[in-house]
């Protein structure tokens, strides 16, 4: 460890202190939610939050952190130290061969300001570009820089064991307190650390707390490492933990992720583009939305994606359960071929695997003609589940069925979303639906006719030593396929 008075004239070490980061943040007040419901959400009382402010007649941190990243990457590369203490900053970027290193004990608090975020005359046009072409829906795609960004840059890392606060109540708790209608508040800065076109990434280590919009967002990059952080967002819409953008090579491993939306989410918003090569192990997830994703922005291809080794833990006494645990929807006219979902625990999750794909017309702007998504070679195994409603399913369109798909040893408890009489309307296709586990009917009523799994325009499906044990009578049959062909079913039992 390097002390304060070290200078900035070592080769391999800048000590942010030495380049004027004093460590300015100061307490504010208090921020306490009073309102605790929102549409279908009901928040635990007494939730509050000590506001982190810049010190009267200082300067934000963040400026004296850029200079000592600049320096850095002037002389080559090195390692920008930020020792002990609270810093208040506004956006930063990383540089190429610049390693950002948080102490033990540093806290980087976001700026509460919105002006502190936005864009200038100066500033790169794609500092403001947004990934994923849905978020202008949720208002995010204002033209607000990001908390930590690097753009182009290679050999790019933050790590050690210090805290990001992004300090996402400053501007959702007002506004929830004033019993909102509608949507979420739009004024809020986007992503807390985001690269693009970026090689050799590495994120190791941090702790990622309270953000507003996406927590960790990789978009067109290559070669990408993110390994035991912890990542805790407050419960509002659009807060996805990690999100995979255009990018390949990625491996995230030993993380602890507590999201309201997805939690890990690939996507492909490129039709040129493959998302390929991604790797997600070791990871303990709590999320009102989905565990894993793939899609649902897929206007390009995804190829050799493997999930592992995966705890997806709501408890029974949260806000509500989590929507979907594996969720794989080509909706936008991609493919997505070769994937693996192995060793996978979930419990309090809605809907445990759903494989779906569609045809978006409003999202294929840029082909003369829609098409569908196409799914083929997935193999799920090793999954237990406690579940509380929808039943799983595997749906295709005619034109396009989803092909060889594999399901082996699943036990799944089911708590919820029973049926004393079986619909008497036929399953919708919905081609153009946003996929969830109530695409087909609505929250309460999934409208499926199985009870297990449900299956249309599916083929080389095979299923074997599947259990469902459901805790209370359901008239509907364990599977059913519609529309299908080559299934097999090998010891299903409903218990």
């Amino acid at each position: 460890m390097i002390s304060t008075t070290d200078k900035a004239s070592s080769s391999d070490f800048y000590l942010v202190r030495d380049y004027g980061a004093a460590g300015v943040a100061v307490k504010a007040e208090t921020l306490e939610l009073v309102q605790l419901n929102w549409k279908y959400l009901t928040y635990a009382p007494g939730q509050s939050v000590q506001l982190r402010r810049l010190a009267e007649g200082a300067e934000l941190d963040s400026l004296g952190i850029q200079r000592a990243i600049d320096a850095a990457h002037s002389a080559g590369g090195g390692r920008v130290l930020v020792p002990t203490g609270h810093y208040l900053i506004g956006p930063i970027e990383l540089k190429s061969r610049v390693t950002l290193q948080l102490a033990p004990g540093a806290f980087l608090w976001a700026s509460p300001d919105l002006s502190d975020y936005a864009m200038s005359a100066e500033t790169p046009a794609n500092r403001g570009k947004v990934a994923g072409f849905n978020r202008d829906k949720a208002g995010l795609n204002q033209p607000l820089r990001r908390l930590i960004s690097a753009y182009d840059a290679e050999d790019v890392s933050i790590v050690g064991t210090g805290r990001i606060e992004a300090q996402c109540q400053t501007w959702v708790f007002p506004w929830m307190n004033a019993v909102p209608e509608g949507h979420w508040p739009t004024e809020r800065p986007g992503d807390t650390l985001y690269f693009m076109n970026c090689q050799r990434v590495r994120i190791e280590g941090i702790q990622l707390l309270n953000n507003p919009s996406w927590g960790i967002v990789l978009d067109g990059c290559q070669e990408v490492w993110v390994r035991g952080i912890r990542l805790r967002s407050f419960d509002v819409v659009n807060a996805d933990g990690i999100d995979i953008v255009n990018s390949s090579q990625v491996t995230i491993s030993d993380c602890h992720l507590h999201t309201m939306d997805d939690a890990i989410c690939l996507k492909n918003t490129n039709s040129a583009a493959k998302v390929h090569s991604i790797t997600v192990t070791n990871c303990v997830i709590r999320t009102l939305c989905n565990a894993l994703k793939l899609g649902t922005d897929s206007l390009g291809d995804f190829e050799g994606i493997c999930f592992s080794n995966i705890v997806v833990r709501n408890e029974f006494d949260d806000i509500k359960s989590a929507e979907g645990g594996i969720s794989i929807s080509a909706m936008d006219g991609g493919s997505m071929r070769n994937i693996i979902c192995h060793n996978i625990a979930m419990h309090n999750v809605r809907c445990p695997i759903y494989i779906v794909s569609g045809c978006r017309r409003t999202q294929q702007s840029e082909r003369p003609e829609p098409i569908p998504g196409t799914i083929c070679n997935v193999s799920i195994s090793g999954v237990v589940a406690d579940a509380t409603g929808s039943p799983c399913f595997i749906v295709g369109q005619p034109e396009a069925p989803v092909r060889g798909v594999t399901i082996e040893n699943v036990r799944i408890r089911k708590s919820g979303g029973f049926y004393k009489e079986a619909p008497h309307s036929t399953v919708p296709e919905r081609p153009e639906q946003y996929p969830g586990p109530d695409m087909f009917g609505s929250r309460d009523n999934d409208q499926l006719p199985a009870c297990g799994v449900y299956l249309r325009h599916a083929e080389e499906v095979y299923i074997s030593n599947f259990t469902q044990e459901n805790t209370e009578s359901d008239c509907r049959e364990l599977i059913v396929q519609e529309k299908s062909a080559e299934v097999e079913l090998h010891r299903t039992r409903l218990l």
